[in-house]
């Protein structure tokens, strides 16, 4: 009886731990994931369509792929005013995520080019620093 207490256990023991290390698969899209459905989601969809004329996509959006020296800024600060993506102009307000890390907003662009985007080349944690640096702060 203790043998099969100890074995019962140890077979726990060792689903946990194996459910630990696969939780710990760490990814920068992992993260970014994360983020685009807690930070992004709600405005900009699901899957990063938009919402109509309100909203615009990120995913297959060509404003995200010619704007990569930006992104970082826009996440942190947000931004206003008109914008064109995929021909549709959109004019409203996105407010900024000044809580989100230097690492948190690299994991982040990480997923809208990787994932949304299909883009091989993402951004490197320096070149998201050197982004925020020369930001325009409003």
């Amino acid at each position: 009886m203790v043998a099969r207490r100890t074995a019962l256990v140890f077979g726990i023991a060792a689903t946990t731990a194996m459910a630990s290390v696969v939780s710990c698969d760490y990814k920068p899209r992992n993260q970014g994931r994360v983020l685009y459905e807690s930070e992004c989601q709600s405005c900009h969809m699901e899957n990063g369509q938009g919402l109509g004329e309100l909203m615009p996509p990120l995913a297959n959006a060509d404003y995200v792929k010619e704007n990569t020296e930006a992104l970082a800024c826009i996440i942190r600060y947000g931004m206003e005013g008109p914008v064109v993506v995929n021909g549709v102009e959109y004019n409203g307000q996105m407010p900024g995520n000044r809580q989100l890390s230097e690492i948190e907003i690299a994991n982040l662009i990480h997923y809208l080019l990787e994932v949304l985007n299909e883009q091989e080349n993402t951004m490197t944690i320096n070149e998201v620093r050197e982004q925020l640096k020369g930001c325009k702060k409003p």
